[in-house]
């Protein structure tokens, strides 16, 4: 081989060996940011939960001491443990209302006749607040269709990448498989879907009389006016903005939303209905008062102001 040869054969091979250099960097970059993300938001799951633990745990103490009875504390726990916290809540306020007793208490949650459970409190709190998920084992991505200059030369996959960084204990036993399938689930578990026990925060509201709850009713249905009015602006812009891009699917959705805006707005002698569809489009401005004192929770409660199961819209995952 001639000098020019040599040197040809030197630069190409000395081009490999860059290129694989860089390869192997890119992956080990890779793995480590992720590894680095994963990491940090696995710490950040478990002071969520610990501090979710310290609130259902709170929440338990105050309402034993006001003499809840434990199947109904444990019942929530189990069944609805973000209601126990609400429940708490609520009591507290009518505390300071001087409406709450026993009774009252008692008679706000209602348990199965044939529910039970060998479980303390404390479990129960563990089992409402999962640190991590179980994820099954991550699957070994299928790399058999690349050449063996490909398996050499070539930039890995990301999912390659991503294999190796799951399969690994990141937090003591738990993989960054686990640490990923955490992330889209709440820190407290939601209502269970065979969730026999009923609660009813209307029942420690106390007695309001007509006119405060007159003027709950008409607040509530001042801020539904306001989104209603708000909401037809906002869709009709975009329907009939040519700049706004949107496929047919999309637009067809936004048109149905907005006709049935319409339709409400036209309910002229029928206040129950009207605001219960608006409720039923759009829980949180109720679920916001609802929470935010025993008398709204009185008023939505009280079918002389609102129509049959609009609380169900409410208190109802």
């Amino acid at each position: 081989m001639g000098i020019f040869g040599k040197v040809a054969a030197g630069a190409f091979l000395g081009g490999l060996a860059d290129e694989m250099k860089e390869n192997r960097e890119w992956a080990r970059e890779k793995a480590a940011k992720t590894q680095e993300y994963l990491y940090e938001r696995g710490l950040q799951r478990r002071q969520e939960v610990a501090k979710a633990r310290n609130a259902l745990t709170s929440s338990v103490d105050y309402l034993r001491s006001k003499e809840l009875d434990d199947r109904a504390i444990n019942a929530l726990l189990l069944e609805n443990p973000t209601e126990l916290i609400r429940l708490a809540q609520t009591a507290q306020q009518a505390e300071v209302d001087g409406t709450l007793t026993k009774a009252v208490l008692n008679k706000a949650v209602e348990v199965a006749s044939d529910f039970e459970t060998d479980l303390t409190a404390s479990d129960l709190i563990k089992q409402a607040t999962p640190e991590f998920i179980d994820a099954e084992d991550p699957v070994k991505p299928d790399v058999a269709e690349k050449s063996f200059l490909q398996n050499m030369f070539g930039r890995p996959d990301v999912s390659e990448v991503l294999y190796d960084v799951y399969k690994e204990n990141l937090l003591g036993d738990t993989s960054g498989a686990d640490i990923m399938a955490s992330l889209s689930e709440p820190v407290v578990k939601r209502r269970a879907e065979d969730a026999t026990t009923k609660i009813d925060l209307s029942k420690l509201a106390g007695k309001y009389d007509t006119k405060f709850k007159r003027e709950i009713q008409t607040e509530i249905h001042n801020k539904y006016d306001e989104f209603l009015q708000m909401e037809k602006q906002r869709l009709g812009n975009m329907i009939n903005d040519p700049n706004f891009e949107m496929d047919e699917d999309e637009k067809e959705k936004k048109m149905r939303d907005y006709n049935k805006l319409i339709e409400i707005d036209n309910i002229k002698d029928n206040d129950f209905e009207k605001y219960y569809q608006l409720i039923q489009i759009n829980p949180n401005i109720a679920m916001n008062l609802y929470n935010l004192s025993p008398g709204y929770a009185a008023t939505l409660g009280d079918d002389t102001f609102f129509k049959v199961g609009t609380i169900d819209l409410i208190t109802s995952d």
